[in-house]
């Protein structure tokens, strides 16, 4: 092993990541709703190729490895640069209807999910649908 180079003699390793942004795959807003999550994190007003988003870090369990999603809620934003805002927090974001249109909102991890909860996402999921196939014609 004389002859033999060490990686670590390359000067290759590069800085470490200071990206507040989760590595893999992110979820769609879509997995988490009426699902307990644990909210570790947020950065706003980020630009995407569906406009300035809001990136949201989560894990499923205390200790995982963080994920993430991105949103466009107006209601979700408005607590993310509430100043009290404490992170990491658990939560469950349910489906609201308001005005025949739906939108999200945090909600305390001890509520239960109703058959309301239930079938407001499948309203939002209808919606959506529709949305997606208009902007695809």
């Amino acid at each position: 092993m004389a002859n033999v180079s060490d990686f670590g003699d390359f000067s290759l390793q590069g800085t470490p990541n200071a990206s507040d942004m989760p590595t893999g795959e992110y979820h769609s807003i879509d997995d988490v709703i009426n699902k307990v999550i644990i909210v570790t994190g947020c950065k706003t007003d980020i630009d995407t190729a569906n406009g300035t988003r809001t990136l949201v870090r989560f894990t499923w369990h205390e200790g995982e490895a963080e994920t993430a999603f991105f949103t466009s809620s107006k209601r979700l934003y408005k607590v993310f640069t509430d100043p009290n805002i404490k992170f990491p927090f658990a939560t469950i974001i349910k489906v609201i209807i308001v005005r025949g249109m739906a939108s999200f909102e945090f909600r305390s991890a001890r509520e239960a999910v109703s058959q309301e909860d239930m079938q407001n996402l499948c309203m939002y999921q209808l919606q959506k649908r529709g949305y997606m196939k208009s902007r695809n014609k």
